[in-house]
């Protein structure tokens, strides 16, 4: 019997996601620029060497190859963004030969979107924003360190040794509800295979709203960004930045670069209010980068 199950198995399809996926994809293989040549086959092409894993999308053409997807990834960013990199993942292995797949089997892609037209000032953040694509400008006052997140985490269930692979982490170290063999009834007991896990590294800097933006008598406000990939390390104090990406709860960051601990709600960030959303609780995901993830942003230094 195979002790290897793919962890996407346990998953409900998302429609709407999967449509999302399928129309990015036609997007990436088939949009042409100004000189009537394929606008990202290059950029794909790139990311087969060891440091590229991002690709940067311009707004404008997604909304001139079809504004009904344009108008989804807008609303909904945060929930069909994994698709949207699903999508140039596959779009990218068609481009590959057998030796380059195989380096790019492991290998976690974003997709980094700029050029929005709506630009959001930093203290308009609020609970209205979260999940939608959003636009923001700032000067970096803050930089943490790089640290190892656990993207796509693989499982092994301690009572029967099947491996649970490709599961999501979103935020926190997320282990599967249930073993992948329907036999098994273990629903806890799962220990982390980091040689066949995916690591990215991750950031998080301080940003603070500009001067144009501050109101007179005001004391400037932050925001907490979190960038993946190719993002990290890009910034310095000092420098200024336009943002494009998603607005989340804050997650526990300690938990992203801790794996092996079972992530719990701590007592401190229960009951968290949306008045408690609008003040620093927020998370930038680069393709995402950011990631994510994000994350996702551009920076414009």
């Amino acid at each position: 019997m195979d002790n290897i199950i793919s962890g996407q198995a346990q998953k409900v399809e998302d429609v709407d996601g999967t449509r999302v996926q399928n129309e990015f994809s036609k997007f990436l293989k088939s949009f042409k620029g100004d000189k009537n040549e394929l606008q990202y086959k290059t950029a794909m092409k790139e990311l087969v060497q060891p440091e590229k894993n991002t690709i940067f999308v311009d707004m404008q053409h997604l909304y001139k190859f079809s504004n009904n997807l344009a108008t989804t990834i807008e609303l909904q960013y945060y929930r069909v963004y994994p698709f949207m990199c699903e999508a140039l993942h596959l779009a990218t292995l068609d481009g590959c030969d057998e030796n380059e797949r195989q380096q790019m089997f492991k290998k976690q892609l974003y997709v980094s979107l700029y050029n929005l037209d709506a630009k959001t000032k930093v203290r308009e953040l609020s609970a209205d924003k979260v999940g939608g694509l959003v636009r923001i400008a700032g000067q970096i006052v803050r930089t943490h360190p790089v640290h190892p997140e656990l993207s796509r985490a693989c499982f092994v269930c301690e009572d029967c040794g099947v491996s649970t692979r490709d599961v999501q982490q979103q935020f926190r170290y997320t282990q599967p509800t249930k073993c992948a063999n329907p036999q098994c009834m273990n629903r806890t007991r799962f220990s982390l295979d980091v040689n066949s896990s995916t690591f990215v590294d991750f950031q998080k800097i301080r940003i603070q709203e500009t001067q144009a933006e501050l109101p007179r008598g005001s004391i400037p406000r932050t925001v907490d960004v979190i960038v993946r990939g190719e993002m990290v390390e890009t910034v310095q104090p000092g420098d200024k930045c336009d943002i494009v990406g998603t607005l989340i709860v804050i997650p526990d960051i300690a938990q992203l670069s801790t794996p092996g601990l079972r992530a719990e709600t701590s007592n401190q960030n229960r009951g968290k209010t949306s008045d408690n959303i609008r003040k620093t609780n927020i998370y930038w995901e680069k393709n995402r980068v950011l990631i994510g993830i994000i994350f996702s942003l551009k920076w414009k230094l």
